[in-house]
Protein backbone atom coordinates (compact mmCIF):
# COMPACT_ATOMS: atom_id res chain seq x y z
CA UNK A 1 0.00 0.00 0.00
CA UNK A 2 1.42 3.37 -0.97
CA UNK A 3 1.75 6.18 1.55
CA UNK A 4 -1.09 8.74 1.49
CA UNK A 5 -0.43 11.95 -0.39
CA UNK A 6 -0.30 15.43 1.11
CA UNK A 7 -3.93 16.23 0.28
CA UNK A 8 -5.17 12.94 1.74
CA UNK A 9 -3.17 13.57 4.91
CA UNK A 10 -4.68 17.02 5.39
CA UNK A 11 -8.17 15.65 4.76
CA UNK A 12 -7.60 13.07 7.48
CA UNK A 13 -6.29 15.70 9.91
CA UNK A 14 -9.35 17.92 9.48
CA UNK A 15 -11.76 15.00 9.15
CA UNK A 16 -12.83 16.05 5.66
CA UNK A 17 -13.82 14.03 2.63
CA UNK A 18 -13.16 14.73 -1.03
CA UNK A 19 -16.81 15.81 -1.35
CA UNK A 20 -16.33 18.38 1.42
CA UNK A 21 -13.30 19.74 -0.40
CA UNK A 22 -15.25 20.01 -3.66
CA UNK A 23 -18.10 21.77 -1.86
CA UNK A 24 -15.64 24.26 -0.40
CA UNK A 25 -14.25 24.94 -3.87
CA UNK A 26 -17.75 25.50 -5.28
CA UNK A 27 -18.60 27.79 -2.38
CA UNK A 28 -15.45 29.82 -3.01
CA UNK A 29 -16.46 30.13 -6.67
CA UNK A 30 -19.85 31.52 -5.61
CA UNK A 31 -18.27 33.98 -3.19
CA UNK A 32 -15.43 35.12 -5.49
CA UNK A 33 -17.50 37.69 -7.49
CA UNK A 34 -18.62 39.43 -4.29
CA UNK A 35 -15.09 39.58 -2.89
CA UNK A 36 -13.88 40.93 -6.24
CA UNK A 37 -16.60 43.53 -6.95
CA UNK A 38 -17.85 44.83 -3.58
CA UNK A 39 -15.65 47.78 -2.43
CA UNK A 40 -16.23 46.99 1.24
CA UNK A 41 -14.07 43.86 0.83
CA UNK A 42 -11.05 45.99 -0.04
CA UNK A 43 -10.61 45.63 -3.82
CA UNK A 44 -6.98 46.68 -4.51
CA UNK A 45 -6.46 47.67 -0.86
CA UNK A 46 -5.97 43.98 -0.08
CA UNK A 47 -3.42 41.80 -1.87
CA UNK A 48 -4.69 38.88 -3.91
CA UNK A 49 -3.87 36.18 -1.32
CA UNK A 50 -5.67 38.15 1.41
CA UNK A 51 -8.79 38.47 -0.73
CA UNK A 52 -8.62 34.76 -1.55
CA UNK A 53 -8.41 33.98 2.18
CA UNK A 54 -11.37 36.28 2.84
CA UNK A 55 -13.33 34.46 0.16
CA UNK A 56 -12.44 31.10 1.72
CA UNK A 57 -13.61 32.33 5.13
CA UNK A 58 -17.03 33.26 3.73
CA UNK A 59 -17.06 30.10 1.62
CA UNK A 60 -16.70 28.03 4.79
CA UNK A 61 -20.21 29.20 5.74
CA UNK A 62 -21.63 28.36 2.32
CA UNK A 63 -19.87 25.04 1.68
CA UNK A 64 -22.14 22.73 3.74
CA UNK A 65 -25.17 23.78 1.68
CA UNK A 66 -23.38 22.91 -1.57
CA UNK A 67 -22.44 19.36 -0.58
CA UNK A 68 -25.35 17.84 -2.59
CA UNK A 69 -24.16 19.67 -5.70
CA UNK A 70 -20.56 18.61 -5.13
CA UNK A 71 -21.53 14.95 -4.76
CA UNK A 72 -24.36 14.68 -7.29
CA UNK A 73 -23.45 16.93 -10.23
CA UNK A 74 -22.30 15.21 -13.42
CA UNK A 75 -20.73 18.34 -14.91
CA UNK A 76 -16.96 18.56 -15.33
CA UNK A 77 -15.21 20.34 -12.48
CA UNK A 78 -14.14 23.47 -14.45
CA UNK A 79 -17.65 23.89 -15.90
CA UNK A 80 -19.15 23.51 -12.43
CA UNK A 81 -16.84 26.21 -11.05
CA UNK A 82 -17.78 28.62 -13.84
CA UNK A 83 -21.46 27.88 -13.22
CA UNK A 84 -21.14 28.74 -9.54
CA UNK A 85 -19.27 31.96 -10.35
CA UNK A 86 -22.08 32.93 -12.72
CA UNK A 87 -24.62 32.26 -9.96
CA UNK A 88 -22.70 34.46 -7.53
CA UNK A 89 -22.22 37.38 -9.94
CA UNK A 90 -25.78 38.84 -9.69
CA UNK A 91 -25.61 38.70 -5.89
CA UNK A 92 -22.29 40.56 -5.98
CA UNK A 93 -23.76 43.25 -8.24
CA UNK A 94 -26.73 43.70 -5.91
CA UNK A 95 -24.45 43.99 -2.87
CA UNK A 96 -22.31 46.65 -4.56
CA UNK A 97 -25.18 48.83 -5.82
CA UNK A 98 -25.78 50.63 -2.52
CA UNK A 99 -22.11 51.63 -2.19
CA UNK A 100 -21.75 52.85 -5.77
CA UNK A 101 -25.00 54.82 -5.45
CA UNK A 102 -23.41 56.85 -2.67
CA UNK A 103 -20.23 57.25 -4.74
CA UNK A 104 -22.27 58.56 -7.70
CA UNK A 105 -24.02 61.15 -5.56
CA UNK A 106 -20.72 62.29 -4.09
CA UNK A 107 -19.25 62.51 -7.59
CA UNK A 108 -22.10 64.77 -8.73
CA UNK A 109 -21.50 67.10 -5.78
CA UNK A 110 -17.77 67.19 -6.57
CA UNK A 111 -18.46 68.05 -10.21
CA UNK A 112 -20.80 70.88 -9.22
CA UNK A 113 -18.25 72.19 -6.72
CA UNK A 114 -15.51 72.04 -9.32
CA UNK A 115 -13.46 69.63 -7.22
CA UNK A 116 -10.92 67.57 -9.13
CA UNK A 117 -10.99 63.79 -9.04
CA UNK A 118 -7.49 63.58 -7.58
CA UNK A 119 -8.16 61.23 -4.68
CA UNK A 120 -7.33 57.65 -5.65
CA UNK A 121 -7.83 55.12 -2.88
CA UNK A 122 -7.49 51.41 -3.43
CA UNK A 123 -10.86 50.63 -1.85
CA UNK A 124 -12.76 52.43 -4.64
CA UNK A 125 -10.27 51.47 -7.37
CA UNK A 126 -10.49 54.71 -9.40
CA UNK A 127 -9.79 58.47 -9.08
CA UNK A 128 -12.67 60.18 -7.26
CA UNK A 129 -13.25 63.63 -5.78
CA UNK A 130 -13.11 64.16 -2.02
CA UNK A 131 -16.89 64.01 -1.50
CA UNK A 132 -17.13 60.85 -3.59
CA UNK A 133 -14.39 59.24 -1.51
CA UNK A 134 -16.14 60.19 1.72
CA UNK A 135 -19.49 58.85 0.50
CA UNK A 136 -17.86 55.65 -0.76
CA UNK A 137 -16.16 54.98 2.57
CA UNK A 138 -19.44 55.74 4.33
CA UNK A 139 -21.15 53.21 2.06
CA UNK A 140 -18.51 50.58 2.90
CA UNK A 141 -19.00 51.21 6.61
CA UNK A 142 -22.78 50.97 6.19
CA UNK A 143 -22.38 47.70 4.31
CA UNK A 144 -20.27 46.14 7.06
CA UNK A 145 -22.31 47.65 9.90
CA UNK A 146 -25.59 46.28 8.52
CA UNK A 147 -24.25 42.75 8.18
CA UNK A 148 -23.44 42.79 4.49
CA UNK A 149 -21.10 39.75 4.47
CA UNK A 150 -23.64 37.66 6.38
CA UNK A 151 -26.41 38.69 3.98
CA UNK A 152 -24.25 37.74 1.00
CA UNK A 153 -23.59 34.33 2.56
CA UNK A 154 -27.31 33.92 3.25
CA UNK A 155 -28.14 34.74 -0.37
CA UNK A 156 -25.52 32.32 -1.69
CA UNK A 157 -26.29 29.47 0.67
CA UNK A 158 -29.36 28.23 -1.21
CA UNK A 159 -28.43 24.99 -3.04
CA UNK A 160 -31.22 25.53 -5.57
CA UNK A 161 -30.08 29.05 -6.43
CA UNK A 162 -30.93 29.67 -10.09
CA UNK A 163 -30.17 32.37 -12.61
CA UNK A 164 -33.59 33.95 -13.02
CA UNK A 165 -34.23 35.39 -9.55
CA UNK A 166 -30.69 36.80 -8.98
CA UNK A 167 -30.61 38.35 -12.47
CA UNK A 168 -34.00 39.97 -12.00
CA UNK A 169 -32.96 41.15 -8.55
CA UNK A 170 -29.72 42.62 -9.91
CA UNK A 171 -31.57 44.48 -12.68
CA UNK A 172 -34.13 45.79 -10.18
CA UNK A 173 -31.45 46.94 -7.73
CA UNK A 174 -29.43 48.64 -10.46
CA UNK A 175 -32.55 50.52 -11.56
CA UNK A 176 -33.37 51.50 -7.99
CA UNK A 177 -29.79 52.64 -7.40
CA UNK A 178 -29.94 54.94 -10.43
CA UNK A 179 -33.32 56.27 -9.30
CA UNK A 180 -31.98 57.03 -5.82
CA UNK A 181 -28.92 58.78 -7.24
CA UNK A 182 -31.08 60.89 -9.56
CA UNK A 183 -33.57 61.70 -6.79
CA UNK A 184 -30.77 63.05 -4.60
CA UNK A 185 -28.79 64.68 -7.40
CA UNK A 186 -31.78 66.59 -8.83
CA UNK A 187 -32.22 69.04 -5.92
CA UNK A 188 -28.45 69.43 -5.63
CA UNK A 189 -28.20 70.33 -9.33
CA UNK A 190 -31.15 72.72 -9.04
CA UNK A 191 -29.55 74.41 -6.04
CA UNK A 192 -26.28 74.67 -7.93
CA UNK A 193 -28.02 76.46 -10.80
CA UNK A 194 -29.68 78.90 -8.38
CA UNK A 195 -26.38 79.55 -6.61
CA UNK A 196 -24.59 80.04 -9.92
CA UNK A 197 -27.21 82.54 -11.06
CA UNK A 198 -27.08 84.40 -7.75
CA UNK A 199 -23.29 84.47 -7.92
CA UNK A 200 -23.40 85.89 -11.44
CA UNK A 201 -25.85 88.62 -10.39
CA UNK A 202 -23.78 89.57 -7.35
CA UNK A 203 -20.50 89.67 -9.25
CA UNK A 204 -22.11 91.77 -11.96
CA UNK A 205 -23.39 94.31 -9.44
CA UNK A 206 -20.10 94.52 -7.54
CA UNK A 207 -16.41 94.23 -8.25
CA UNK A 208 -15.75 90.58 -9.22
CA UNK A 209 -12.12 90.74 -8.19
CA UNK A 210 -13.11 91.08 -4.55
CA UNK A 211 -16.15 88.77 -4.43
CA UNK A 212 -15.19 85.80 -6.58
CA UNK A 213 -12.74 84.27 -4.04
CA UNK A 214 -15.50 84.48 -1.43
CA UNK A 215 -18.46 83.24 -3.49
CA UNK A 216 -16.88 79.97 -4.66
CA UNK A 217 -16.25 78.59 -1.15
CA UNK A 218 -19.75 79.70 -0.12
CA UNK A 219 -21.19 77.82 -3.08
CA UNK A 220 -19.30 74.68 -2.08
CA UNK A 221 -20.47 74.99 1.51
CA UNK A 222 -24.06 75.45 0.37
CA UNK A 223 -23.93 72.31 -1.80
CA UNK A 224 -22.38 70.30 1.01
CA UNK A 225 -25.08 71.60 3.35
CA UNK A 226 -27.81 70.44 0.97
CA UNK A 227 -26.14 67.03 0.73
CA UNK A 228 -26.03 66.86 4.54
CA UNK A 229 -29.78 67.55 4.69
CA UNK A 230 -30.43 64.71 2.26
CA UNK A 231 -27.88 62.34 3.78
CA UNK A 232 -30.20 60.51 6.17
CA UNK A 233 -32.65 59.64 3.39
CA UNK A 234 -29.81 58.65 1.10
CA UNK A 235 -28.29 56.32 3.69
CA UNK A 236 -31.69 54.80 4.46
CA UNK A 237 -32.31 54.14 0.76
CA UNK A 238 -28.82 52.67 0.32
CA UNK A 239 -29.27 50.40 3.34
CA UNK A 240 -32.67 49.38 1.99
CA UNK A 241 -31.03 48.08 -1.17
CA UNK A 242 -28.78 45.85 0.93
CA UNK A 243 -31.60 44.64 3.17
CA UNK A 244 -33.49 43.46 0.09
CA UNK A 245 -30.54 41.37 -1.03
CA UNK A 246 -32.04 38.28 -2.71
Amino acid sequence: MSAPGLVESWLEVFNLTATDLRAWGLAWARVAPAVTLVPAFGLRALPGPARAALGLAIAACVAPALTPIASGSKLPWPVLLLQQMALGLPVALVAAVGIWTLVMVGGVVDDLRGARAESSIAVLDRPIGPTGVLMGLLGCWLFLQSGGPARIAEALIRPGLGFQQPLLGAALHLTQGIQIALAVAAPVIAASLVLQLASALVTRAANPAHLQPVLEPLKSLALLGILALLLDRLLAASAGLLLRLP
